[in-house]
């Protein structure tokens, strides 16, 4: 895809550095609305209709999961 159009994942790879630099599940949950509202605001067939692009729902469920365990080992032990 990069060959035919350098900067069709340009969105994706700012989308995977925000999420990176995330150090909450907040900052993860505004990461996500932006990211979606990217791709509503540009659709084309590529992206909406083929899904070639990074999951938004995936990442976020993996974000979830990445936070919730980070909670969970910050719990005080009893």
């Amino acid at each position: 895809m990069r060959m035919l159009n350098r900067d069709f994942f340009t969105e994706d790879f700012k989308f995977i550095r925000y999420l990176g630099e995330s150090t909450s599940l907040r900052e993860t949950t505004a990461d996500l609305m932006n990211f979606r509202d990217v791709n509503l605001g540009k659709p084309s067939f590529w992206r909406t209709t083929l899904k070639i692009r990074v999951s938004g729902r995936k990442a976020g469920r993996l974000a979830h999961e990445l936070f919730a365990a980070d909670s969970e080992a910050n719990l005080p032990t009893p």
